[in-house]
């Protein structure tokens, strides 16, 4: 099937290039982090080159990313936390990712993170490979997206494994879409999923299904202006069974966001889930959206200083034990194809609570695109 893929996608860019467009963009974390939860912190040195390949003649597009990662710190490489990390692996029939080299200080592996091609025009679009899958409407948090969560804890939350799926939209009308999904996973089952979406008097308004061997989900997105007060108001959630467990429970969050005239952008957001992940819930079905509380709240500043200065502030309080996560960011411009940002991810609250055993880490990031 991943010959296939391939063969589809090469055969599509040889009969039908016309429009190419790629660039080169390498991320640098110097991380100055913990081992574990009680190890000593030493440098790690990750860095990242991505190869991105965008392909496009009139509605037909192919849309290529791959990946060198490099981890150099050898107390690092051999730290359990970082064992653990390399177990998680894309839910999809072949490896996106190859074996990890050793060469003493470090290791580095080559990943496929997109690799799909397809057609749209104003009423049709279909997509086929390896792809992100966007639903809902959180800032901070999607319970309903069921096909690559991002975790609002990790350094990149954005940085998500991609699902080897065919889509389908259909426009109805300017507002409204329809759209279904089938995905095929790591044990070669499928996960399908549809959703429509529309616009009912002032709020943009979609009904979410999604269906597989393990999990069933029933879910809604709304959002919309509040009395044209500027203040943008949402809501996402679902109802969920845990074929694994027998379990079912719901899970939604409510969030608001607000742009004040000096760019100061807040973002707030709170996560409630029926019942807790920890007692409930298999860890398959949902890794990133089924948590330890049944209550997050969520927090979110940013400000642009000047056209070079970027900063902002996340915070994140579970409820239930008084713990938090705070990460504090300044982005710096150093050209147009240049960004320099320096960061900590801290964590406070008692020992034996969520984020109490965590200890603060230090970055500087510097992320140059060719």
């Amino acid at each position: 099937m991943t010959r296939l893929l391939l063969l589809f996608l090469i055969s599509a860019s040889a009969l039908f290039s016309k429009e190419i467009e790629t660039t080169l963009e390498n991320s640098n974390f110097t991380l100055f982090a913990p081992l574990d939860l009680k190890g000593e912190n030493r440098l790690l040195n990750y860095n990242r080159i991505r190869l991105t390949g965008h392909i496009r003649n009139e509605n037909w597009f192919v849309t290529a990313i791959a990946d060198i990662e490099n981890y150099l710190g050898s107390a690092h490489i051999n730290s359990d936390s970082y064992r653990l990390t390399n177990t998680i692996s894309s839910d999809t029939p072949f490896d996106t990712q190859t074996d990890a080299y050793n060469y003493g200080n470090g290791e580095y592996y080559a990943q496929l993170y997109r690799l799909y091609g397809g057609y749209v025009d104003e009423k049709h679009r279909i997509s086929f490979g390896l792809q992100k899958i966007s639903m809902g409407v959180g800032r901070i948090w999607n319970p309903t997206d069921l096909f690559n969560p991002k975790n609002p804890l990790a350094l990149e939350p954005d940085e998500v494994f991609g699902a080897y799926s065919l889509l389908y939209s259909y426009s109805i009308s300017q507002l409204s879409e329809l759209t279904v999904i089938a995905a095929k996973r790591s044990n070669k089952s499928f996960k399908y999923a549809g959703r429509i979406k529309g616009y009912l008097d002032v709020v943009d308004i979609a009904l979410n299904a999604v269906k597989s061997d393990d999990m069933t989900m029933i879910g809604y997105e709304l959002e919309g202006e509040f009395y044209e007060s500027g203040i943008e108001l949402r809501n996402e959630g679902g109802w969920f069974e845990d074929k694994l467990l027998g379990k079912k429970y719901y899970q939604a969050i409510f969030g608001a966001d607000y742009a004040f005239e000096n760019s100061l952008i807040l973002t707030t957001e709170w996560l409630y889930s029926s019942k807790n992940y920890q007692e409930n819930f298999s860890p398959k079905v949902a890794p990133n959206n089924l948590l330890n509380s049944r209550n997050y709240l969520g927090v979110n500043l940013s400000y642009q200083f000047d056209s070079l200065l970027y900063g902002s502030l996340s915070h994140i309080l579970n409820t239930d034990d008084k713990s938090s996560y705070v990460t504090p960011v300044l982005s710096y411009s150093l050209s147009d194809d240049a960004l320099l940002g320096i960061g900590m991810m801290y964590y406070r609250g008692k020992y034996g609570s969520e984020f109490g055993d965590l200890k603060e880490t230090y970055y500087l990031n510097i992320n140059i695109t060719f």
